[in-house]
């Protein structure tokens, strides 16, 4: 007889579940959050909506509240890598770094093909100064398909912090050649690599930009600010 109920239940929960997520997506963090509140009233018990309800918490910064669910969710899903991915993320992002870190390596241990638990991993030992930790990370995830341009880019700040800079710039530009339609990126990298001493790397980067017939206010300064100075 209840059967139905459980249906309609369970249907309204994946439902606002939806919204909520796009809510999320928009950015929209505060209006998601009570989307996902609504949703455990429908199932109480829900760990989908538990979670994205703890993700959503942590982006309103009610840390409190989403580490309270990850702690309880990861202790009885030991082997859900995503789950201590995210609750590391909830850790970071509360500050709680070394917590973190642990969380971020148990999720790199149980799926150790996922570039992106070593990519947090390693951004999370770099932020605990720990760099040799982070550039042994780092150096994994982009060992791993599909690496992204962002983890390319961080094992090149680590190797900074490591005063490493002539392989730190390598792996800028090989950061830059993922994003190549990025200008934001390819400043700030070109800045870094002009910090580090790499003059004529950081010219060659901007002028391959404009040689692409491309128009950008903030490269063309850059280049002209580097070149009026060498």
């Amino acid at each position: 007889i209840d059967e139905p109920r459980e249906n309609e239940d369970t249907r309204r929960c994946a439902s606002l579940n939806a919204y909520g997520s796009y809510l999320y997506g928009q950015g929209r963090w505060e209006e998601a959050r009570g989307v996902f509140v609504k949703a455990t009233k429908v199932l109480p018990g829900d760990d989908v909506t538990r979670k994205n309800l703890a993700v959503a918490s942590s982006a309103c910064g009610l840390n409190d509240e989403a580490i309270e669910i990850f702690a309880d969710l990861t202790a009885r899903f030991p082997d859900d890598a995503s789950l201590h991915n995210s609750y590391g993320l909830v850790l970071h992002h509360a500050g709680r770094l070394e917590q973190a870190g642990i969380e971020f390596t148990q999720a790199a241990e149980l799926a150790p093909a996922e570039y992106m638990y070593w990519h947090h991993k390693g951004t999370n030992a770099l932020a605990q100064n720990k760099t040799s930790t982070a550039v042994t990370a780092l150096a994994r995830a982009i060992a791993l398909p599909g690496a992204a341009s962002v983890c390319y880019y961080n094992l090149a700040m680590a190797l900074g912090a490591a005063h490493e800079t002539e392989r730190a710039t390598m792996f800028l530009q090989k950061a830059i050649a993922l994003r190549p339609d990025d200008p934001e990126l390819l400043v700030r990298s070109v800045r870094i690599m002009n910090g580090w001493g790499r003059r004529a790397t950081a010219i060659e980067c901007l002028r391959a930009f404009t040689r692409s017939g491309r128009r950008r206010h903030d490269v063309e300064l850059l280049l002209s600010e580097l070149l009026a100075d060498s």
